[in-house]
């Protein structure tokens, strides 16, 4: 009976693990770029790719931050252009980020800048993490993160 009892809680324990993480990570890269033109910007492109373990009805990726900047963020399937958040098990999903700096934005007027710093406001990073980036999604309807520890830098981009 004990060995019985020991075996299920086992079972239990290895079967809530399995569980516990709904999609793995298989590559996080970042690329610096920069355009041919004097005010054409610069930045640097993320990209996570991501095999879910479930389908895109209960598991949602919606927000993440790099350093301490917030970012809208959505999904498309490998392969395809359209990002629209819908994906099945097994699927290789991309999430694209663009951490952009264009002189033309800082040109618009004060009231279009306090405008845009209270839409970053209202996304204050939900605790301090140790990594390069934080991944916020909802499994079932609650809201978890995901650390990102480190982005493999590729060769920066020079655009013409």
């Amino acid at each position: 009976m004990k060995l019985l009892s020991i075996i299920i809680l086992a079972s239990l324990s290895f079967s809530g693990s399995l569980c516990f993480d709904k999609f793995e990570i298989v590559e996080t890269t970042s690329q610096e770029w920069s355009g041919g033109t004097r005010n054409s910007g610069y930045g640097t492109h993320y990209e996570i790719n991501i095999v879910p373990k479930v389908n895109s009805t209960v598991l949602i990726f919606d927000q993440a931050w790099i350093g301490d900047k917030y970012f809208e963020i959505s999904t498309f399937q490998k392969g395809k252009k359209i990002r629209n958040n819908l994906f099945g098990k097994g699927d290789t999903i991309t999430i694209r980020i663009n951490d952009a700096f264009s002189p033309k934005f800082h040109d618009i007027n004060k009231d279009e800048q306090l405008k845009e710093k209270k839409l970053i406001e209202k996304h204050e990073l939900p605790y301090k993490y140790k990594g390069k980036a934080l991944l916020s999604y909802t499994y079932n309807g609650k809201r978890k993160y995901k650390e990102i520890k480190e982005f493999t830098k590729l060769e920066p981009l020079q655009y013409p």
